[in-house]
């Protein structure tokens, strides 16, 4: 069967794209895409923080343009659709709007022969350009058909493998809590201007206020398709500042929940309170039919709560060329 490769159309792609993912993980039996709730993150609350930010660290696919650019279309103008004859999605190539020449190849696993094509459009259409030199950043998993071909074009490999962890859900042992503090989800209590000042001291107490996360940004992640708010834990102090923070996003057809993004306040760590939420999150998936939960980080944390190595993982290769 022949393809076509489109541009994404985000007034009907962004759910196509979705549930190509979903069906794929069934197909895979794991994340050798991306899970979903990396797809609704991208979109709904990585894309509005970087609008925020300077776009000159954060442009896609090249650094222009002056501070305060609209982030989602140049995103949305460098994600491509492969479709078959049918309609249907086989493949997709986008970038996470983290790094210039970055590329993230989702495919169905009888369209590998695809990945040729999609790696000559990332370089075409993807790669960070400048002074002469075209530069692009290919994240790969490992072992996959995928390697063969980055090595066959040039690429090189980078020693910085991640791994997914997962945790298999059985019985799951009750949240410890300091004294005076409570659980709560953004369904009890919604106070977008605390949970910016929590991420801001979660991820960024070495940055000035004005660079943390708009408190825009929770209210846009909270129009993605498969937030809920009741999965959207926090840790609240006895004095109710909130002090630690754990989303989840739940696959309910492949009975697998995870976390995105994980975090505690800098003045509040050490105290148990991550890993709390983390089994009050998995007890919650797991009473809405949740099996599984995967982690793409190799953070000793994760371990300790009972999460362990699987067989999916990947690294970037990347490649300089000249334009």
């Amino acid at each position: 069967m022949r393809t076509v490769r489109k541009r994404y159309d985000p007034s009907r792609d962004f759910g196509r794209v979705r549930d190509f993912l979903a069906d794929t993980f069934a197909l895979y039996g794991g994340p050798f895409n991306w899970p979903l709730d990396r797809w609704n993150f991208c979109r709904y609350f990585v894309i509005p923080i970087h609008t925020f930010q300077n776009s000159r660290r954060f442009g896609v696919p090249t650094q222009e343009g002056a501070g305060g650019r609209d982030e989602l279309p140049f995103w949305e103008k460098a994600v491509f659709v492969w479709e078959d004859e049918a309609g249907d999605i086989v493949a997709v190539l986008h970038t996470e709007n983290e790094e210039p020449g970055e590329a993230w190849l989702q495919i169905h696993p009888d369209w590998t022969a695809l990945y040729g094509e999609m790696v000559a459009c990332a370089e075409e259409h993807l790669a960070d350009r400048a002074d002469g030199l075209g530069y692009v950043k290919l994240y790969v998993q490992d072992g996959s058909e995928l390697e063969r071909v980055a090595r066959a074009g040039g690429y090189r490999k980078l020693d910085c493998r991640l791994r997914y962890l997962e945790y298999r859900i059985g019985d799951i042992p009750p949240p410890q809590l300091p004294e005076g503090s409570t659980i709560r989800s953004v369904a009890d209590e919604d106070d977008v201007e605390k949970r910016r000042v929590l991420r801001g001291l979660a991820f960024g107490d070495r940055r000035a206020p004005s660079q943390w996360p708009p408190a825009s940004a929770f209210r846009t992640m909270q129009q993605a398709p498969d937030y809920r708010a009741d999965l959207d834990l926090l840790a609240v102090a006895p004095s109710g500042e909130y002090a630690a923070f754990a989303t989840l996003w739940l696959d309910q057809a492949n009975r697998y929940g995870n976390f995105e993004p994980v975090g505690t306040h800098v003045d509040y760590r050490g105290r148990g309170l991550g890993g709390a939420l983390l089994l009050e999150g998995l007890r919650r998936i797991a009473a809405l039919g949740a099996t599984r939960s995967f982690m793409a980080s190799d953070n000793p944390f994760y371990r300790k709560v009972g999460f362990v190595e699987t067989e999916w993982s990947y690294s970037p290769w990347i490649k300089y060329f000249e334009v």
